[in-house]
């Protein structure tokens, strides 16, 4: 199935006749690679247009070299759904990069050293360094957690990539953790990110146990016991940036059968050493730091939804 005449060509470069019956035949006693074999024959329209949406980004990855020996054999041979979405992910973010945001693109391939990232920008102001994280997610067919739902903040999901990026990263670079969240079920915004990376809003309220009550208004206020504000001495301030991505069709505001539809937000780091210009990203949903008011802004509420169009 190919919608309207659009015509795959990396795709079956890709994936032969040989390694898509590979992959079907692992999917018949392997859950984890149903959703994926799905998505490589697919049976109704949206998938079809998904699968459009994959060519053009293995087009755009292999016009960039990045389709290295690697990258071939992790989309080839997963070892699980998770496995593959990771590494489409490291192509999809780049191509969503050059596309919505006329970005330069320079993949990383073979690294001899940590601390080079999946990508780079190459902007005019700067040179930033990408590291690309998945979460393996919370729906035991894709091989998340066992017999857990995190209807919370997810911390438990989102933690372990954002430390394993930061431990990937050079001091002196402008560094950009960008995490992808598709398959993490209870995510639908920016809340979970803003709790862990820069803390929460709490409910004050004066009690007198004399009393046994209340002796003054309800009030909220901030604390900022998140990753990126909580520790002294000041920690990970290496990471510039941390940038939530979804691919979700699902989740996102607007509906389009045949658009790729991606959520994405900008979280800055407030101790950064080197900071990433916002501009970069002009006009997306950010919390950037006011060091002169001594907190972090939040800029372009809700302008978080964008549309590859085929």
């Amino acid at each position: 199935m190919c919608p309207n005449g659009h015509k795959l060509t990396m795709f079956y470069e890709v994936y032969t006749p040989k390694v898509l019956k590979t992959i079907a035949e692992r999917s018949k006693s392997d859950p984890s690679l149903r959703a994926l074999d799905s998505r490589l024959h697919p049976h109704n329209e949206y998938l079809a247009y998904d699968r459009v949406h994959l060519d053009k980004c293995l087009v755009f990855s292999k016009q960039h070299d990045a389709l290295d020996q690697d990258r071939l054999s992790r989309l080839r041979q997963p070892q699980n759904f998770h496995t593959w979405q990771s590494i489409y992910n490291e192509l999809l973010v780049p191509y969503f990069f050059a596309k919505v945001f006329k970005l330069q693109i320079d993949f990383v391939t073979n690294p001899k050293r940590k601390g080079l990232g999946d990508f780079q920008v190459i902007h005019p102001e700067e040179r930033v360094i990408v590291e690309v994280k998945t979460p393996e997610g919370d729906d035991p067919n894709l091989q998340g957690p066992d017999d857990t739902v995190h209807e919370g903040f997810d911390d438990d999901l989102l933690r372990p990539v954002f430390l394993d990026g930061a431990r990937q990263l050079r001091r002196g670079n402008k560094n950009l953790i960008v995490i992808c969240t598709q398959l993490c079920a209870w995510i639908h915004n920016s809340d979970p990110f803003e709790k862990l990376f820069y803390g929460q809003e709490v409910i004050t309220a004066p009690f007198d146990p004399d009393v046994g009550g209340l002796v003054g208004p309800i009030d909220t206020k901030f604390v900022p016991n998140g990753e990126l504000l909580r520790h002294r001495p000041k920690r990970y301030t290496r990471i510039s940036a941390i940038a939530s991505f979804r691919n979700d069709i699902s989740l996102c505001r607007r509906f389009s059968e045949e658009a790729q539809q991606i959520q994405f937000t900008v979280f800055h780091n407030y101790h950064a050493v080197s900071q990433i210009e916002p501009n970069m990203f002009a006009g997306v949903e950010q919390f950037i730091p006011d060091t002169g008011k001594g907190r972090i802004e939040h800029i372009n509420k809700d302008k978080s939804d964008f549309l590859i169009e085929v």
